[in-house]
């Protein structure tokens, strides 16, 4: 008998340890980690270790957690808020979304069971059998290959926050209704053919949430996509004009030293060489600012981007100051790195320029494994107290006001992460992009 015992408490322990880790690796994978190394490692056993023993003292004190199973949902979702990547409500739609997946699978398994053999449903939790053991085996491989086709369709692009507040509601009453479904069947095991059933439209409900889910990130994308080609267009037709610009202006410095060229000649010709020596260094202070700012980095569009910009600033008087560090820019997608740098110093210009001071730095440098960018904008008043959001003030807001939004799609393509802040007068993005490529890892 007590060696029974022993057993079952390996088997449940066993089981429980398997569930957490199918579920904790479910979210992780599906919104990806923060961090690379040793933080990672950490997080994620710890949030498995930590789901493990609430399963594990839940079981213990009853039968059926029912209601309990929010519990698990707010660990994942703390989880995820301090080491996963994606916008918040994502990640507590994942928290919510593996544990209904899991709930429905215990109760339609063990519902089955019942109705097949016609086991009681208290049975069927409490009692340690060979039909007992057979069906958690079968609720947990399918849970794992249920998770899995999920992966496969994962998207990760944010929506509206009323949309995600309807798609959060469904898991949500979902746990409510098994939870209600699953103790009236323990107390009348009579109508199990009923609830079934009616577990049966829940599973339906939660399947067509998750089919709306994605159609709104394929039209989410398709939009997105029609708005970076408008913006690319306009990119574009800005490029052409300012080098249109920057060949006026080539030219119009070619003009400037024919005639200063005169003068420094009439200098010499009449032996008024320290007047000459004079001249010759006021050229100097006067061209060579415009020129040394000029960058020739391991990334075509970076290089037009950042020249281009250069040109820009130059025109409106505004310092601009770019730290590259050599070959950190090759292994990334040179369309993404265009439109990136674009709408970063798009927005740091149009900042700068209302500005006393008129400064913007940029520097790109490695950081272990991820691409490091900062960029920072001199501003007259702070930024984010006024406008938080980070909404556009431009009259085009169809296209003007995509802008951040791709910068944040691009972020979570690569897996990185943004934070803006303020200093010293200074509007400040710093953005961590994933470069899978690099050699160096964390120790």
């Amino acid at each position: 008998m007590e060696s029974t015992k022993i057993v079952e408490i390996i088997f449940e322990l066993g089981i429980n340890l398997i569930e957490t880790l199918i579920i904790i690796d479910f979210v992780t994978r599906y919104l990806g980690c923060k961090y690379r190394g040793r933080p990672a490692v950490v997080g994620f056993v710890s949030a498995w270790l930590l789901s493990f023993l609430e399963l594990s003292i839940a079981n213990y004190v009853v039968a059926f957690e029912g209601l309990g199973v929010f519990i698990p949902i707010l660990i994942n979702f703390i989880y995820a808020l301090l080491f996963l990547n994606g916008h918040f409500l994502l990640k507590l739609w994942i928290s919510a979304l593996i544990e209904i997946i899991m709930l429905i699978i215990a109760v339609g398994i063990n519902l089955m069971v019942c109705q097949l053999l016609g086991y009681d449903p208290n049975d069927m939790l409490t009692v340690f059998n060979t039909t007992r053991v057979i069906s958690v085996i079968i609720t947990k491989i399918l849970l794992f290959y249920i998770s899995r086709v999920i992966l496969r369709h994962r998207y990760k692009n944010p929506l509206e926050n009323k949309s995600w507040i309807m798609l959060i509601l469904i898991p949500i009453i979902s746990v409510i209704s098994l939870s209600a479904l699953m103790l009236a069947a323990m107390d009348h095991d009579e109508i199990t053919g009923y609830i079934l059933f009616g577990m049966l439209g829940i599973l339906t409900a939660n399947i067509i949430t998750f089919y709306f889910f994605s159609t709104l990130n394929k039209n989410y994308e398709t939009e997105l996509e029609i708005k970076l080609l408008k913006q690319n267009n306009e990119i574009a037709k800005q490029n052409i004009e300012n080098a249109d610009a920057f060949v006026q202006q080539m030219k119009s410095v070619r003009h400037d030293m024919q005639n200063q060229l005169t003068i420094i000649s009439n200098y010499l010709d009449n032996e008024k060489y320290l007047e000459a020596k004079k001249y010759i260094n006021n050229l100097a202070g006067r061209y060579l600012p415009e020129v040394k700012n000029f960058v020739n980095a391991d990334n075509e569009a970076f290089n037009a981007i950042i020249n281009s910009k250069i040109a820009i600033c130059n025109q409106k008087k505004i310092y601009i100051e770019v730290k590259e560090m050599k070959n950190v820019l090759k292994d990334f997608d040179s369309i993404d790195i265009g439109v990136l740098f674009g709408n970063l110093l798009d927005n740091a210009i149009e900042a700068a320029q209302h500005t006393k001071s008129r400064r913007i730095t940029v520097d790109v440098k490695q950081k272990k494994n991820y691409l490091s960018i900062l960029v920072t904008n001199s501003i007259k008043t702070s930024v984010l107290k006024s406008n938080a959001e980070l909404e556009t003030s431009k009259n085009d807001e169809s296209l003007h006001g995509i802008g951040i939004k791709t910068i944040k799609a691009l972020v979570e393509k690569y897996d990185g992460m943004i934070d803006f802040f303020e200093e010293n007068e200074e509007f400040c993005c710093h953005i961590m992009l994933y470069n899978k490529n690099h050699r160096e890892y964390c120790k």
